[in-house]
């Protein structure tokens, strides 16, 4: 490993597949992980809970681990799927 490799301190899990037929426990599994929505991304630390939490419902989640600076708040997940504007105003006419 190089000394410029960052350690993989957190998961990134996806929700692949729905839980709609599925019991109660691994709806609430769910939202103790934090998601709510299919194709929503949270991060979590590597801890021992949440692991067997992942562990619990893995076959509808999408599990990587990532370095802490991957980690993205909800707000900059957002920013990031935002499109871009399409145009840029190079002159206007009423200045």
């Amino acid at each position: 490993m190089s000394t410029l490799a960052q350690p993989l301190t957190h998961y990134k899990i996806t929700l692949r597949r729905s839980a709609i037929a599925l019991p109660e426990s691994f709806k609430a599994t769910l939202v103790s992980l934090g998601i709510h929505r299919r194709m929503q991304t949270v991060y979590h630390p590597h801890t021992p809970e949440c692991a067997g939490k992942i562990l619990k419902v893995k076959e509808l989640v999408e599990v990587e681990n990532v370095p802490a600076a991957a980690v993205r708040t909800k707000t900059e997940q957002r920013r990031e799927r935002k499109a871009s504007k399409g145009y840029r105003v190079i002159g206007s006419t009423f200045a």
